[in-house]
């Protein structure tokens, strides 16, 4: 399959979108003018920002950033998240979510958004033939593309802004609150609309007085990591908040020669600014950066290399190494000076990202206005081997810039209402540069040369409100409508042989697709008894449609606009409580219509035969469900389950599976895959167990996880399946209850099991697979005051 990596990008048109920018920008200068003449009070508790505030309140002192020692008494700890627009327990929220805390993280070592897959049901993050570039799926609605350009099925945010570039969602994690994963179609309170979900970063705030903590770690291969943080007041109302981390180091795969490959060479930085300027208005900026230059992953045979003996039959077979970690790289002196690096260059993965956003908030009588506006630039430049193979057989580069400007203003009723609801409109302009190269010369005599640029526009107006019938019945309703514009321009695909082009004409010049398609929410919540809730709910989201930007050489028929995709989702659950029993149990049950799903596949060229593309099938579906439980039977003692269940399948979806030649024409063979299995894991299954021994003044915390995954079934055929595994960690941390100074210790996959993540071909006849790591462990030392 000959295909090409893409981006996406953006740009502004008509000036109904600027004057969203221009009206918000006003809005706040004339509300910030009013606030200047007022009389300056003393800062109202956080929670009044979130709809509470006409009743004037004394400044609540922000607590300390320490890092919670866990449950020590017998209960359950109670959490709050924000993922409503509102700040409120996940109890209370129809819909399946998890809240994975900033502790959690950091005992987990979790690094990176794939990391995070093992913490949560029904979440799957691959990262596509093992590049930087992530492929989201919660509960199998997911989409598998290489290319940077189409927008993912769930919707990354760090407080509140989106992210719609899938290489840019990697990034370092650090300093971090929580992180809340929510399951389903999202669209009614978000700023994008997504089909599958949505993955929110909450950040630590700054204090109201001065706090400083940070953390040293080393582990197995020689890998650091350092990550540190400043906090408190520069006034009695402005506030910051300095946080950074790097990382160093991690070789854990090699080459036949014993040279090392999976080193990182990472940094970030983020400043936090907080300004109350009234008891009714506040400030808030975010300045962030990150620098990556990391090794590649490195991909290994897992078969021998057909595609090179079918071409050359007198040349030895290629020995595949039983050493899931070798791997190999190098490129021919031609490839090698297009790129412009050395032919022996291990892969590599250099991505940075800088932006900044701005937050203003106005509480008024009827509401609290909230304006959002971002930017973001990230560049990627990457080199990989897609072959794992010593020679130019299909070897890739990635150089990419995008940036992302958007804006969302938000109005937010008071809390303590009957009627509560949100209401606000979102616009996003996006411009990505591409250029993509494929080196084939040692399988087809030829490079590939890949460019284009893309343009997308989204503006929507969306609502949610919710009314109280009773104090245990409530029905909640929500609409978005959603205008996006996508325009690819320039786009050509050219064949290069000893550095010259060969087919010149072989240029799209523009195309462009657009949608305006309403999206919503109906609901109904349900208290039978006290901590018990009851919802069912129906829901219907939308993906935008897009480009196929694979190296073709027919770009005409490659890049053929695919139309958005919908999915009607049904939902019932529970969540109940036991306090006196310390018990949290919630269950939920999903059904989902998929119409117009974007599947990788291929389209037919008359003249060349098959080229890989992305398709729509017409009508599929899934269903499955959730079941996450906490127990502490135990003071101490902390019990964790969930997993999740999930099966689909195409109700309607004839694909090209092959094609041959009748009068000097290309005519295409279908396959009915009416049927077929959807491509992820039937069931994902996480489990930990803790526990806190007291020991005076200090305290001892050990605890034990793990993860399952059952075997992903992938479309192009079973020897693509990539076989179930079942993951397990430890932990161990000792320090003073009042939380100045920890040591600790983890091991993630400690009874080193061999698995793959992934399991691909991207030319046909090589095989190959990315390995999961080996048993890995680290120590750290934490110290916070």
């Amino acid at each position: 399959m000959l295909s090409s990596k893409a981006s996406s990008s953006f740009r502004l048109y008509g000036l109904s979108q600027k004057y969203t920018l221009l009206a918000s920008s006003m809005l706040f200068a004339t509300l910030g003018s009013q606030a200047l003449g007022q009389t300056h009070h003393k800062p109202p508790h956080p929670l009044a920002s979130e709809g509470k505030s006409q009743n004037k309140a004394k400044p609540a002192p922000s607590p300390p950033a320490k890092p919670a020692q866990g449950v020590t008494a017998h209960e359950t700890e109670e959490v709050l998240v924000t993922s409503e627009r509102r700040t409120e327990s996940p109890q209370n929220i129809g819909s399946s979510l998890s809240v994975i805390g900033g502790k959690t993280l950091q005992t987990r070592n979790v690094n990176n958004v794939f990391d995070l897959q093992y913490l949560t049901p029904s979440l799957q993050v691959t990262p596509q033939f093992g590049s930087g570039q992530p492929a989201f799926a919660i509960r199998g609605v997911g989409f598998n593309d290489y290319a940077s350009n189409n927008a993912p099925t769930v919707g990354i945010y760090v407080d509140e802004v989106a992210n719609p570039v899938p290489f840019a969602t990697n990034g370092m994690m650090f300093d971090i609150s929580r992180v809340e994963v929510l399951r389903g179609p999202q669209g009614t309170l978000y700023g994008r609309n997504t089909t599958g979900g949505a993955i929110n970063y909450i950040l630590n705030k700054p204090t109201s007085t001065f706090h400083t903590g940070g953390n040293v770690q080393y582990g197995r291969f020689d890998s650091a990591k350092i990550d540190g943080y400043i906090s408190g007041p520069i006034t009695d109302k402005l506030r910051y908040r300095l946080s950074g981390e790097t990382e160093q180091g991690g070789d854990w795969q090699h080459n036949s020669a014993g040279l090392g490959l999976g080193r990182v060479n990472r940094g970030a930085a983020r400043l936090l600014l907080d300004y109350q300027a009234t008891d009714t208005l506040k400030f808030e900026f975010n300045l962030h950066g990150s620098r990556d230059r990391s090794d590649a992953n490195g991909l290994h045979l897992y078969g021998p290399m057909a595609a090179y003996n079918k071409l050359n039959p007198t040349a030895p077979v290629y020995a595949v190494s039983s050493d899931r970690y070798q791997t190999n790289w190098g490129t021919s002196p031609e490839f090698a000076k297009q790129l412009g690096i050395n032919p022996n260059t291990k892969p590599f993965s250099h991505v940075d990202v800088g932006g900044m956003s701005f937050r203003a908030e106005k509480t008024l009588p009827f509401a609290t206005v909230t304006d959002l506006i971002s930017y973001d630039n990230m560049q990627r430049q990457e080199y990989m081997n897609f072959d794992a193979w010593p020679a130019t057989l299909a070897d890739v580069s990635f150089k990419t810039r995008a940036n992302v400007l958007a804006n969302e203003l938000r109005f937010t009723s008071p809390n303590k209402q009957r009627l509560t609801w949100v209401a606000g409109i979102y616009y996003a302009h996006q411009y990505m540069n591409d250029r993509y190269q494929s080196g084939f010369a040692d399988l087809y005599g030829f490079d590939r040369d890949l460019r284009y640029s893309q343009f997308v526009n989204t503006i929507s107006g969306f609502g949610q409100a919710t009314y109280h019938i009773t104090s245990k019945l409530r029905l909640t309703g929500g609409v978005r409508i959603e205008h996006e514009q996508r325009k690819l321009a320039n786009m050509g695909s050219f064949q290069v042989v000893n550095g010259a082009i060969t087919n010149p004409g072989n240029v799209l010049h523009g195309e462009s697709t657009d949608f305006t398609l309403p999206s919503g929410k109906f609901e109904v919540q349900y208290n039978p008894v006290k901590n018990d809730m009851l919802y069912a709910s129906f829901t219907r989201g939308i993906k935008s449609g897009g480009f196929t930007t694979y190296n073709s050489n027919a770009v005409g028929v490659s890049a053929a606009p695919f139309k958005p995709e919908s999915l009607l989702a049904y939902e019932v659950g529970n969540k109940f409580s036991l306090p006196e029993q310390h018990l949290r149990l919630n269950v939920a049950g999903f059904y989902y219509d998929y119409s117009n799903q974007q599947i990788q596949s291929a389209s037919l060229n008359p003249q060349t035969g098959l080229v890989g593309s992305i398709v729509n099938a017409p009508r599929s579906h899934m269903y499955g469900g959730e079941i996450e439980a906490e127990w502490h039977p135990l003071s101490g003692l902390t019990l964790s389950q969930s997993a999740g269940f999930a099966v689909g399948a195409f109700d309607r979806f004839s694909s090209l599976a092959g094609a041959h030649v009748v009068n000097g024409t290309y005519v295409g063979d279908y396959r009915n895959r009416k049927g077929e299995q959807l491509p992820f894991p039937k069931f994902t299954v996480n489990g930990s167990v803790s526990y806190n021994w007291s020991l005076g003044d200090y305290a001892l915390t050990t605890g034990m996880n793990y993860s399952l995954r059952s075997t992903y079934h992938s479309l192009f055929g079973v020897n693509y399946n990539v076989p179930g595994y079942t993951l397990w960690g430890a932990d161990l941390a000792f320090g003073p209850k009042n939380g100045k100074w920890s040591v600790s210790a983890f091991g993630k996959n400690i009874f080193n099991k061999k698995y793959d993540v992934e399991r691909n071909y991207f030319v046909d006849g090589a095989n190959v697979a990315l390995a999961g790591m080996p048993a890995t462990w680290g120590v750290r030392l934490g110290v916070n005051y």
